[in-house]
């Protein structure tokens, strides 16, 4: 009868395999999380510019004004667990020509809030003419 330690190559390959899953799993567990954050957006009329605005955090381009796109708007984007600790103020505007802007803010613990419990960020605003000559 043969022993289980006397085969020298299923030996070797469970030397090997034992610390590759090892690492592995340490690895799976030092990354840092990544959230996504899925937004939807429409307005009232339609057509309208949306940007967005992080404060705070770590996160490139911070203070600046991203452009997402026109409304109707689907766009998703990833946070790291670290830059939503750091963020101050998230805001998101809509603007069309002739219209007033209107503005939605969060802050980092109510924009992840919201974004998780609901699965997504969503928001029409009704856009208000501006006068004539304004």
């Amino acid at each position: 009868m043969k022993s289980m330690f006397s085969d020298g190559p299923v030996r070797t390959g469970r030397i090997v395999l034992f610390p590759l899953l090892a690492l592995v799993l340490l690895a799976a567990g030092c990354s840092p999380s990544v959230r996504t954050v899925r937004f939807k957006v429409n307005s009232e009329p339609e057509g309208a510019h949306v940007v967005y605005r992080v404060q705070g955090g770590g996160l490139p381009c911070q203070g600046q004004w991203i452009y997402l796109g026109n409304t109707p708007l689907r766009s998703v984007r990833q946070f790291s667990d670290e830059q939503l600790e750091g963020i101050s103020r998230i805001t998101l505007k809509v603007m069309r020509r002739g219209y007033f802007d209107q503005v939605r803010e969060w802050d980092g613990p109510s924009f992840l809030e919201e974004a998780e419990g609901r699965g997504v960020l969503f928001w029409t605003p009704e856009l208000i003419p501006q006068p004539a000559g304004e």
